[in-house]
């Protein structure tokens, strides 16, 4: 199986094309608002932990040029943005002092401050599980499978998904471009990284067969957990719906 059809093969899964994230995009919601801020409490405890997740990608890998590659990801995602990805961030609109020196973390965070998410708030035991089962999974003995779920499962797909998100914000919520312009960088830079790691699957798959294999297990198990948590905030969204029409009764 070539590295591009496993590439659309994750582009084609559920987790990309979520009942809940075009729910979100299309407002079926009832209470849209009470959805999005669901959605942004619990996204941020998966997110929170994404520097984590390439750290430990990175101390398996064996290959100096593959390393300083993620090293580079790494250090984008403590907000330090090359000159080339400036420049395509501000073709969408987005100013340097938005995102020039804030790490991403911190980005999620303002983005939660803006929907009225407390401080305080406790993780779901469903993103527990998947930002837990994640990790587990980036600390592969397999280097392959670890990019693949890196890579392939996440940071090629990630543009994708919140395009969904993009669209539920503009079309749902009050807030400005910067304050949820942690989406629509990921957009952009994201994409970048999606086609290094690509890359990288390329040269490890043709290296070694099982790597090929070991990068696709990686892939969809990655997919399958997020389709998982997709799955558990669609039913909560659908429990705050019901929830308001009771109280409205």
């Amino acid at each position: 199986m070539q590295m591009n059809s496993i590439l659309e093969e994750a582009l084609n899964h559920r987790a990309v094309n979520h009942p809940y994230l075009i729910a979100l995009r299309d407002g079926s919601f009832k209470r849209m608002d009470r959805a999005i801020h669901d959605f942004a409490a619990q996204y941020g405890f998966y997110s929170a932990w994404f520097p984590r997740y390439l750290t430990a990608v990175i101390s398996g890998m064996e290959n100096p040029e593959h390393r300083q590659h993620l090293i580079s990801n790494l250090a984008e995602e403590s907000g330090h943005l090359q000159e080339d990805d400036l420049e395509a961030v501000r073709q969408i609109g987005i100013k340097d002092e938005w995102v020039q020196g804030v790490p991403h973390p911190q980005l999620f965070r303002r983005f939660q401050n803006h929907m009225g998410v407390k401080d305080n708030k406790e993780p779901s035991i469903e993103v527990e599980i998947w930002r837990e089962s994640f990790f587990k999974l980036v600390q592969s003995e397999s280097v392959a499978e670890s990019v693949g779920a890196i890579g392939l499962g996440t940071e090629s797909i990630v543009k994708h998904i919140y395009q969904y998100i993009i669209e539920a914000i503009q079309k749902h919520t009050n807030l400005s471009q910067e304050q949820y312009v942690f989406f629509q960088l990921h957009t952009q830079v994201d994409d970048e990284h999606g086609l290094v790691l690509l890359d990288i699957a390329k040269q490890m798959s043709s290296k070694d067969k099982k790597n090929e294999n070991d990068l696709r297990k990686g892939m969809l198990k990655a997919l399958n957990l997020r389709a998982a948590f997709w799955d558990d905030m669609h039913a909560r969204a659908l429990k705050l719906d019901e929830e308001d029409a009771s109280y409205a009764v």
